[in-house]
């Protein structure tokens, strides 16, 4: 219910004090190197305290005299401020006094009057603060009429950042006017007079209304409450003061004067003064809403409101920590020009149909006959199985998808002309690998069921592998104990069969090999592959009571591939590095964490929303990955994993308490679209630009990347997105887990160049060595057989994303690792009838939906077919 005023509880006058004194304003506000008349209680020349010599009297008011002296110990001029003598003794005034105080050194801004220490001499209380050698804001109006449009500005803008200063550490100052406003003889603003600031939760009954009339809220003058809001309505009123030269309410009392402030009958300042751009007019309106929801949610909102406003800049000028909500308020609102947000739409187009050429031509999976979806070689595995003695029907069973990469490296070594259909047909690289067990199989602490886990031990066990073509490469058993012997045993040709192999061909060996399970015959063979040059076969099989425990079909070549010997060196080299550089970074982290905690820098909801979705995408891979079981064991595997995630998540939640507030300090204009997105902001034009960028440039680098392959004949690669490709729920885990990791490498990259920043003070120095150590790190550069060509491209790839990082910031790296990563996994292939084509369909649908959201999110509120449009 809406609170009336009382006419007995309030003066009728517009300046007169409340009921309880309050500080006019001479207490502080008068505080200016004019001559004095008046000596005051001290005569120049008085010593007090054998520390302070007073220079004279600045003023004196309702809650003290104020004194300009000189500090002998520091030897810098101060001002003192003493209650009156008759005030001395009053209780509730010695309250304020000390309450002024702890209030007024909560806050520490160049725009904000410092208050250094309080004492006492003979009795009388006083308060020592900066000395502001200066007129106020109402004398200098009165003065010259209005300030200049370009200095109005400027003093806006400080006025605002010193005011959310005030805010920002929770202080409400309740009395803001332009006799409370100081500007020194540099021109610098100065924000006086904290007597009746307060805690913001600290306000009630009485105190609400305590302020000057003249410069209060409506709900202040009805003493309903008052918070920031309050004092975001009164910087309306200064500011509108301070461009027009005039008040903007000419009301006789209290009551008229609500009247007018509710009913917002607000004079134009433009007809006032002609070269008030109207962006300002439209913020002090803003400021001087009746609703404080309707306000300006801060006084940073007001600043960034005005023409050209940049606090954030103004911050790190002062020397200060911008505040993530000053970060994330900074920069330009509105997206990139369209015909470049357009450029980048359409050079991601391009560049998704030259992937799909480029991975069909690339990608030895997608030059494989691959008819067989994983089920169907699920299906002949367990016939495999029930061939070769296994017939009773498993309780559990699982199959997933591998490459045979040492097969890939001896095609790459093979001479031109290559031929690729023909080889992938007799062998292909993909693999489908088909576990069964007559239990459930649970796959300890995680539920991702593997070659070994849970451990192939168990009677009845069985693991198939076989090739895309249906072949058997790998199989083992472990029979029953009491398993009786089969009346027709398994011939070893009906093994040579099922691997597609031709027994005359191979030349029988003593065996050495071990099976995994039973057995009372052992077989080698040695014998070369029917279709590929070089390579050699070697099959082992085992049998047990005429049942087959185990074959092996092992490829081998001749001789170890270029570079095996440095790049074991390198593995180690490697190893090395990283585990020091972890041990060292984490002891770093936590070093950091704990000192920006204390010194309150930190961004905790930023932090902890970064953790939180680290812990989020890994519960969404695992969901995709594990091998669910009906089984209260479950509950265990689920907890198990769930620590996991919650290590990761306080992972990242320790490295961004660790280097966030130094990026935050030094470098922020590269966090704002980052700050918007932790703040909620997705529809936000600028965070829609520098997605489109971050896609943009990942799509351009991988696709430069892929051509370079292509041209200079790197040979054929593995396919990244094999297992997306299985079903729904493993694409949906493929990219959670890549989103995550381009989230961890996005932040690493972000944070080490940071560091590398601040230590050798150049861009271009810090990005080049930034490239050089991820490309070192980066084991597919170093052990490649063109080792030499895949550095230049990897160390181009970073430099890259590093300049696009200095330029446009953490979103964009993000964006552009997601991009890079997922292009790598899309799996079309040039025939779009088979099984795995909606998996790889799906993936570019995500990505070109993600770039044209980010295309029309970028244009904010212009048309995209707007002729007008920039």
């Amino acid at each position: 219910m809406e609170r009336k005023i009382d006419p007995s509880t309030v003066e009728t006058t517009l300046e007169a004090p409340p009921a309880v004194p309050a500080p006019s304003s001479s207490s502080v506000s008068q505080i200016t190197s004019g001559t004095v008349v008046d000596e005051g209680r001290f005569v120049p020349g008085t010593l007090l305290g054998g520390r302070y010599r007073i220079i004279g009297l600045l003023g004196r008011g309702g809650m003290g005299e104020v004194y300009r002296a000189t500090d002998m110990m520091l030897g810098q001029s101060v001002a003192l401020k003493f209650l009156p003598v008759e005030a001395s003794s009053n209780p509730r005034l010695l309250e304020r006094f000390h309450g002024e105080v702890r209030v007024a050194r909560q806050v520490s801004h160049p725009n904000v009057c410092r208050v250094y220490d309080i004492g006492e001499i003979e009795g009388m209380p006083f308060i020592s603060m900066e000395y502001v050698d200066g007129e106020d804001l109402a004398s200098l109006l009165l003065r010259i009429g209005r300030l200049p449009y370009d200095k109005a500005l400027e003093t806006a803008r400080k006025l605002c950042a010193g005011l959310a200063a005030a805010h920002d550490r929770g202080v409400i100052h309740r009395d803001l006017k332009p006799q409370n406003i100081m500007m020194n003889k540099r021109g610098e603003v100065v924000i006086m007079d904290f007597g009746l600031a307060a805690i913001a939760d600290q306000l009630s009954g009485a105190e609400v209304r305590n302020g000057t009339p003249a410069y209060m809220a409506p709900e202040q003058l009805k003493g309903s409450e008052v918070t920031a809001k309050s004092d975001i309505y009164s910087l309306g009123l200064v500011l509108y003061e301070l461009f027009t030269g005039k008040k903007p309410f000419d009301a006789k009392n209290v009551r008229q004067l609500l009247e007018m402030e509710e009913s917002i009958s607000l004079p134009s300042m433009t007809s006032t003064a002609a070269d008030i751009d109207p962006m300002v007019e439209k913020a002090i309106r803003r400021c001087l809403d009746p609703d404080p929801a309707k306000r300006p949610s801060s006084a940073l909102s007001v600043a960034m409101a005005l023409p050209g406003g940049d606090p954030l800049a103004a911050a790190l000028a002062a020397g200060e920590t911008p505040s993530p909500e000053l970060v994330a308020a900074a920069g330009q609102q509105e997206g990139m020009p369209r015909r470049y947000a357009l450029l980048c739409l359409v050079g991601l187009g391009i560049c998704l149909v030259a992937a799909i050429v480029l991975q069909s031509q690339t990608v030895a999976a997608f030059k494989t006959p691959m008819d067989n979806a994983p089920e169907v070689l699920a299906s002949k595995a367990r016939e495999a199985a029930a061939s070769f003695g296994y017939t009773q029907r498993p309780a559990d069973s699982a199959v997933w998808l591998t490459e045979s990469p040492g097969l890939l490296v001896h095609l790459n070594k093979l001479p031109k002309p290559r031929k690729w259909d023909v080889w992938l047909a007799s062998e292909p690289p993909i693999l489908a690998i088909y576990r069964e067990s007559p239990r459930l199989l649970l796959a300890a602490p995680f539920g991702e069921i593997d070659t070994t886990n849970p451990p192939p031990t168990s009677p009845g066990m069985v693991q198939v592998s076989l090739n895309a073509a249906g072949q058997l490469r790998w199989f083992s058993a472990i029979p029953k104990p009491d398993a009786a012997p089969m009346a027709e045993p398994a011939e070893p040709e009906a093994v040579f069969r099922m691997a597609g192999l031709e027994m005359a061909n191979f030349t029988e060996t003593a065996p050495k090999f071990a099976p995994l399970g039973a057995a009372d015959d052992l077989h080698t063979w040695k014998g070369p592959h029917p279709k590929i040059p070089t390579l050699d076969l070697t099959v082992e099989m085992a049998s047990w009571k005429g049942r087959v425990t185990t074959v092996h079909v092992l490829d081998t070549w001749k001789g170890d591939p270029p570079g095996a010997t440095a790049t074991s060196l390198t593995s180690q080299v490697q190893g090395i590095v990283l585990l020091a550089m972890a041990a060292s970074g984490v002891l770093a982290a936590v070093l950091l964490a704990r000192r920006n905690w204390k010194l309150g820098r930190i961004d905790r909801k930023g932090a902890l929303r970064i953790g939180i979705a680290r812990f989020l995408l890994g519960m969404v891979a695992w969901v995709g990955t594990v091998h669910a079981v009906p089984s209260s064991d479950m509950i265990s595997l689920a907890l198990t994993s769930m620590a996991i995630w919650l290590i990761w998540g306080a992972g990242y939640w320790l490295l961004y308490l660790a280097l966030e507030p130094s990026v935050r300090a030094h470098w922020p204009h590269s966090i704002v679209t980052w700050n918007r997105i932790l703040a909620g902001s997705w529809k936000d034009a600028q965070v829609g630009s520098h997605i489109l960028i971050g896609a943009a440039v990942g799509a351009a680098v991988w696709t430069t990347a892929g051509l370079v392959d292509y041209f200079t004949g790197a040979g054929l690669s593995s396919f990244s997105g094999l297992g997306a490709a299985i079903d729904t729920r493993h694409w949906i885990a493929f990219h959670a887990n890549t989103m995550s990791a381009s989230l961890g490498v996005g932040l690493a990259i972000f944070f080490a160049l940071t560091g590398l920043r601040q230590l050798v003070k150049k861009d271009l120095i810090a990005a080049t060595l930034a490239a050089m150590f991820f490309t070192f790190v980066n084991g597919n550069a170093l052990t490649s057989s063109n080792w030499q060509a895949k550095i230049a491209v990897y160390f181009f790839i970073f430099a890259v994303l590093l300049l696009v990082l200095l330029r446009y910031g953490l979103v964009t790296i993000v964006v552009a690792c997601f991009f890079i990563d997922t292009f790598d996994s899309i799996g079309v292939g040039a025939d779009w009838k088979t099984w795995y084509a909606p998996a790889g369909l799906a993936t570019v649908a995500l990505l070109a939906g993600m770039a044209v959201y980010a295309f029309w999110r970028s244009l904010g509120s212009r048309e995209v077919f707007d002729e007008a449009a920039g």
